[in-house]
């Protein structure tokens, strides 16, 4: 977590961005099968009562809430599209790259993942020690079922929070849990290439997700655009004209598809940008699944029974 300026899903009073297209699309989205607030039927539900019509679930690490936010919006025109965020490492730059329209239920994928999961959880654990032996009593069984799903740092920051050792998930980020945090334990990480890879083997295509918070950004992107990546989040969180476009710019050098989304995880902080306040334009999620077709011969991971 970096604190380089204001645009920043962490920072809690800056201003949300609103699009002059409607808001049809987001690719970005988080639920209890990761780090978000909300079931994926409550997501689904809450998206149902916007304009959406193309969403991406991408849970951390996790495909687990794929098929109940499928499920839920059975019947409606809303297409969901399989998705998840990995978090990837080169040097000292912490990269998220999201991939979508990917075949969820792939075993080389769920194998993956569930080896990623243990190594979240053992990080998780250390942390908490950590917590403990700074003085902060809150337990890992009450991280767990914060959690009830994959576990994060966002977890551990809800239970400080709960416990009063902080006032707010970004306090709890800033003074013990954040990079550079008394109490953080990094995990071993894929590197961004190697995210990529597994993403493309799951029939997907790949995106970097909010990239203000990537260090080195112009050395990671060249190695990323020379493995296949598909895009990256100009239209993300908050960001204002300044950022839209150095990242518009960094996506026509690479030949890149501008994508975004609200990066949503119902974690009810002030000015959190909601499914529908903000997105990519409508035609973005088309040129994604287009993209998925040529890298994969006209056989992506996942076909929407509906034109995008």
């Amino acid at each position: 977590m970096t604190g380089e300026d204001s645009a920043s899903r962490y920072e809690p009073s800056a201003v949300p961005w609103r699009p002059d297209w409607p808001v049809e699309v987001d690719l970005h989205l988080h639920t209890t099968a990761s780090d978000g607030s909300l079931s994926p039927t409550e997501l689904i539900n809450l998206i149902l009562e916007t304009d959406l019509k193309t969403v991406a679930i991408t849970d951390h690490d996790s495909t687990e809430g794929i098929d109940e936010a499928m499920a839920a919006a059975a019947g409606s025109e809303l297409t969901v599209i399989p998705g998840i965020e990995f978090g990837s490492e080169v040097g000292d730059s912490e990269v998220h790259l999201i991939g979508i329209f990917i075949d969820h239920r792939s075993p080389a994928l769920q194998a993956a993942l569930e080896k990623f999961r243990q190594q979240r959880i053992d990080a998780a654990q250390q942390m908490v020690g950590k917590l403990n032996q700074l003085g902060m009593d809150i337990t890992w069984e009450r991280v767990s079922e914060l959690a009830a799903g994959s576990v994060g740092r966002p977890h551990i920051a809800r239970a400080l929070l709960e416990k009063g050792f902080v006032s707010s998930i970004r306090e709890a980020f800033d003074r013990f849990i954040g990079n550079d945090g008394p109490a953080r334990i990094p995990r071993p990480k894929f590197t961004p290439v190697e995210a990529l890879e597994i993403v493309h083997a799951s029939g997907g295509v790949g995106i970097v997700a909010h990239p203000r918070t990537v260090n080195r950004l112009e050395e990671v992107l060249p190695p990323l655009a020379e493995a296949g990546l598909a895009g990256i989040e100009v239209f993300a969180e908050k960001y204002g004209a300044e950022h839209q476009q150095r990242f518009m710019d960094l996506a026509d050098k690479y030949d890149l598809i501008p994508g975004g989304g609200t990066d949503y995880h119902a974690f009810g902080s002030e000015n959190e940008v909601k499914p529908g306040m903000s997105g990519p334009p409508p035609e973005t999620a088309r040129l994604f699944f287009e993209a998925a077709k040529r890298r994969h011969s006209g056989k992506p991971g996942f076909v929407p029974d509906r034109p995008l």
